[in-house]
């Protein structure tokens, strides 16, 4: 029986929008009647999230920031912060690559650094508060990812020169074409989906993943009914034990869910 199901939001549950289905609420009352948990996983900031889902933010469960903050029904089970060192480590290499704008995702905003309008039009859209500032010793902010949108593309441009970070301490994830995220080592949507797990006393065989990149690869591992969107990239394709017949432009999510768990929706 399932009991508790997660899923990426950008290129899962949302559309290329960026909204959610019509009948998000609906399905989502009727998993509370069941008594099955539901929490979004996302790269995106926790107030991003909250964005979306204010009005249910005590029984809904999030996690944030790629794992580094997880939250359920208003209480916090986990969170890791990157310490000042790691964050000047990350400020060093982004200096040598000035088409690319990053964030500090922190506890109260996410902070920009100087950047282009383009680039700072695209953080915007998948932070709900953003802070200008001219230097991170403005910041006094818990911070859990360091985010960095590269227009170039991520994958072959900035990427590899990132990912060295990892003999440091750091988790470097692509979590789009264009974007890079940064996390404390161990830090992962996977991680985040356990630390859940326990807290409910739920196992993996009673656990619903859906996902569509690359940062969603760990949390797929955490569950027996993981799904890869049609849209997914191959990769997240082989990890995960299933694909939806739909994808998140067609409400790919909520129709699995519907389907598997037998679900009659009020026309």
């Amino acid at each position: 029986m399932i009991k508790l199901i997660v899923s990426d939001m950008d290129g899962t549950l949302l559309n290329k929008n960026h909204e959610l289905p019509k009948e998000f609420m609906q399905v989502f009352d009727l998993l509370q009647e069941r008594k099955i948990y539901f929490c979004v996983a996302s790269g995106r900031q926790y107030l991003s999230l909250l964005y979306y889902f204010e009005p249910i933010k005590n029984q809904i469960g999030f996690i944030s920031e790629n794992g580094a903050f997880v939250q359920i029904n208003g209480k916090v089970v986990y969170e890791s912060s990157i310490i000042p060192y790691h964050i000047n480590q990350v400020l060093a290499l982004w200096e040598k690559f000035p088409q690319l704008a990053i964030g500090l995702c922190g506890k109260e905003a996410t902070y920009l650094l100087p950047t282009t309008p383009y680039a700072e039009e695209q953080v915007n859209i998948y932070h709900t508060k953003v802070v200008n500032i001219k230097d991170f010793s403005q910041i006094e902010d818990t911070i859990f990812q360091m985010t960095l949108f590269d227009p170039i593309g991520a994958k072959n441009h900035s990427f590899p020169t990132f990912s060295k970070l990892s003999q440091e301490g750091l988790k470097v994830t692509l979590s789009g074409v264009n974007w890079i995220d940064i996390t404390n080592e161990g830090v992962n949507k996977g991680i985040a989906v356990n630390a859940l797990q326990k807290e409910l006393t739920i196992s993996p065989e009673q656990t619903m993943v859906f996902g569509d990149y690359m940062n969603d690869l760990e949390m797929l591992r955490r569950a027996t009914y993981s799904y890869a969107m049609k849209n997914a990239e191959p990769e997240v394709k082989e990890v995960a034990s299933y694909v939806t017949e739909e994808d998140n432009d067609n409400n790919g999510v909520l129709k699995t869910i519907i389907e598997k768990l037998k679900i009659s929706l009020v026309s």
